[in-house]
């Protein structure tokens, strides 16, 4: 059965129609469409050009070494691809992300999946390197998110609505990294997840749950502990991969930076950075296509409550969105169109009828 079934980029699409429309309204109604031509007269459009494009090239830069990162974790399971293929991967994954609203897992699918197809390795190795590569990623994030809490939860005045938005991401983050640790130390955590999955398969698609399945299911969970096995004995393979994630989400805060910098805001404290950039990815990543007009409604609103005028503000949400949404999702696009994958998701009706021949023929032959 197809994802896409249930995830349609077509809808996608539509909805960020709606959200745009829902955004123009905002801007006339509550901003002012006079005060947005005021404010466009004034920026400087050197400097603009150039704070604009350093903002787009720490966006491929970060990719680079979130991808980096990555496929070092593959390295170190003796799983090899080439950088450049990491690069394309991840970009089709990434564009995964901010078209489907299922909170990254699709792009995690995607990549495995992709690895897979140009591998042939076990997906059970290929899931460890997942599990690993965001618990290597959400350390970066739970570091970085606990000292900003901490620099926002001890400065005055900040408004209690961040306060409380900041509390529930630590409390989110920490749930999440404790279910990733889980799966990574807990030996019977996969297995208690593969028994669910084969219930559920047994259940609603019988025709699908034969021993060979077990089988291959079984060789999976060997791969999935032999990978966190390595890793557990070997700590220092993570070492690079947490360094090259540092250095991804450094290159992606200095976006927000370079996107005042191109506008001509005055700049700010490190703990205004903080709560946009957080406030942002964790909005976007959580909602992606639904995010298009909410965010930017809701980015506009906070801004204005740093004391950032309507104009400025308006113009910070779209320029910073057209930076951290829109461009990504052109440059991701263009990665799926390269690599062929444009019906991952959604696959035409003659793929899913090769598929469907070649597994009966595998069910042939498993019966013979």
């Amino acid at each position: 059965m197809s994802l896409g079934r249930y995830l349609s980029i077509k809808k996608s699409v539509l909805v960020m129609i709606v959200g745009l429309i829902v955004f123009g309204v905002y801007l006339y109604f509550f901003i002012g469409f006079h005060q947005i031509f005021l404010v466009l007269g004034h920026i400087n459009s050197s400097q603009y050009t150039f704070f604009y494009s350093l903002a787009l090239v720490g966006v491929l830069a970060s990719v680079f070494f979130w991808s980096a990162a990555w496929n070092s974790i593959l390295k170190s399971l003796s799983i090899n691809i080439s950088y450049r293929h990491a690069y394309l991967y991840y970009w089709a994954s990434y564009f995964t992300d901010l078209v489907l609203p299922c909170l990254t897992i699709c792009g995690e699918l995607t990549r495995l999946y992709l690895v897979q197809r140009e591998t042939k390795d076990n997906f059970g190795a290929l899931g460890a390197v997942a599990v690993t590569n965001r618990i290597v990623a959400y350390a970066v994030v739970t570091v970085g998110l606990y000292s900003g809490a901490a620099l926002i939860l001890f400065k005055p005045g900040i408004p209690i609505f961040i306060t409380n938005i900041f509390i529930l991401f630590l409390l989110g983050v920490t749930i999440y990294m404790g279910v990733l640790l889980y799966l990574a130390f807990a030996q019977q955590a996969a297995r208690n997840i593969t028994r669910v999955y084969l219930k559920v398969l047994k259940t609603f698609r019988p025709k699908s749950y034969r021993i060979s399945k077990i089988e291959t299911t079984q060789e999976s969970l060997a791969n999935y502990y032999k990978g966190f096995q390595i890793f557990r004995q070997k700590p220092k393979l993570l070492v690079k991969p947490f360094i090259f994630h540092s250095i991804s989400y450094l290159l992606s805060l200095s976006v927000y930076v370079c996107v005042f910098y191109a506008l001509g805001i005055p700049a700010s404290t490190p703990v205004f950075y903080i709560v946009v950039f957080f406030i942002t990815t964790a909005f976007q990543d959580a909602t992606a296509s639904f995010s298009v007009g909410s965010l930017e409604i809701f980015l506009a609103t906070l801004l204005v409550l740093y004391g950032i005028s309507p104009g400025f503000s308006g113009i910070a949400a779209v320029v910073l969105r057209s930076a951290i949404f829109w461009f990504p999702l052109l440059v991701g696009f263009i990665c799926v169109q390269i690599l062929g994958t444009r019906n991952l998701l959604v696959p035409k009706p003659e793929d899913l009828e090769k598929r469907l021949k070649r597994t009966k023929k595998k069910i042939e032959r498993t019966e013979n």
